[in-house]
């Protein structure tokens, strides 16, 4: 028997928070929203995030929290809200008590984009931008610092002058398969972008999202075994965005960095990963688009990071894309967290990926919502 994988899409209302844990404790977060109070706006209860995640990730020989990979997909503010005060900003040699009683979680090493060190980022990402100031100037002068937990980083794709610093840039095309300072003998990560185009167009400043991280996660359940699981992530990145990782990856050989098991419907199930938007003006989904969903593996899952996806405005969530998702992959395969076991007190999605697969684990039905938690939920 194979080792088994977890992966948690929490419900953070139309953001994202996503954490992976590798049978050997390895964890992976994908972005950050850490939200206080009760309820939000609708009266949805807040989902205790953090609380979750701790009893998740960690801890090192001080007994301080951390996580082996933080993944910054853009500095927006639906993917990185919270980040300050729940994660330790600077030299790990000097966490503190009070570090330690606000349990900030420590990471060991920190991915973004060079978007994150522009002037135009939003208000809660300016502290991540600080650490990765911080951690990419031991880099240059203190490399042997550099090197430790706490301290590591990764800039994904191209500076702003096209430029590439070896052992510090992962570009479009490149295979990840150490994290955090070990070899990673159960997940590889492919980068599929941003791109360089992308990364120095004129609008890049504006446009974050289209400097999205996108990427895919290949699983392994046992030493020099077969990939039993794929999962992609790729942010916010709109249609242009997606059809030059499909074009680019088949051109050079790569479609099977294409397939996935789960898929995080990009920008909160927003009808930007098939067309243009408004949607009213650019109804017809594009082909690349619906070919690359094409590359779903039996039983692939589709994800919306999301609140209830309802057929009116405000929107993302659209349901339109949602309605293409559906014909791709069948109700029963969608999955919406904003509705996941309760619509008014969501739960996490979890997925277990073993030697048989991908397998959303299953939760209890919840009665007060005349709703079934099981996997037949018709999510949305």
């Amino acid at each position: 028997m194979g080792d088994k994988h977890l992966i948690k899409y929490y419900p953070v209302d139309n953001a994202d928070n996503s954490l992976i844990k590798l049978s050997d404790n390895t964890t992976i977060q994908v972005d950050c929203q850490i939200r206080e109070g009760e309820e939000n706006l609708d009266g949805v209860k807040i989902y205790d995030v953090k609380k979750d995640m701790l009893k998740e990730l960690q801890k090192d020989a001080n007994d301080n929290p951390f996580v082996d990979l933080f993944v910054l997909s853009h500095p927006h503010k639906d993917h990185c809200a919270g980040f300050e005060g729940n994660y330790y900003c600077g030299d790990p040699d000097n966490y503190s008590d009070d570090n330690r009683e606000n349990e900030e979680i420590i990471i060991g090493e920190l991915w973004v984009t060079q978007m994150v060190f522009g002037n135009s980022i939003c208000d809660e990402a300016v502290a991540i931008r600080k650490e990765a100031k911080r951690r990419r100037k031991l880099f240059e002068e203190k490399p042997w610092e550099a090197n430790k937990q706490g301290n590591r980083l990764h800039i994904i794709g191209y500076t702003k002058d096209d430029g590439v610093v070896d052992g510090l840039n992962y570009i479009p095309g490149s295979t990840v398969d150490t994290i955090n300072g070990k070899y990673c003998n159960y997940a590889s990560i492919f980068i599929h972008a941003p791109f360089k185009s992308d990364l120095v167009s004129e609008t890049a400043n504006d446009d974050h999202n289209a400097t999205s991280i996108v990427f895919q996660i290949s699983f392994k359940t046992s030493l020099f075994g077969e990939i039993k699981s794929r999962a992609i992530f790729g942010g916010d990145a709109d249609h242009y965005i997606w059809e030059k990782v499909k074009t680019i990856s088949e051109d050079n050989g790569n479609s099977d960095k294409l397939k996935w098991n789960l898929f995080l419907a990009p920008h909160h199930c927003s009808w930007s990963f098939f067309n243009d938007r408004p949607y009213e003006d650019h109804t017809e989904p594009m082909d690349y688009s619906l070919a690359l969903l094409d590359y779903k593996e039996k039983g692939a899952h589709v994800i919306a990071s999301s609140k209830k996806i309802k057929n009116e405005k405000p929107n993302p969530p659209h349901y339109p894309a949602k309605e293409e998702y559906v014909k791709k992959v069948g109700t029963g395969y969608f999955r919406n967290t904003g509705v996941n076991k309760s619509e008014t007190a969501p739960k996490p999605l979890e997925f277990e990926i073993s030697d048989s697969g991908t397998k959303l684990k299953k939760v209890a039905a919840t009665v007060a919502t005349g709703m079934l938690g099981n996997s037949s939920l018709r999510a949305g």
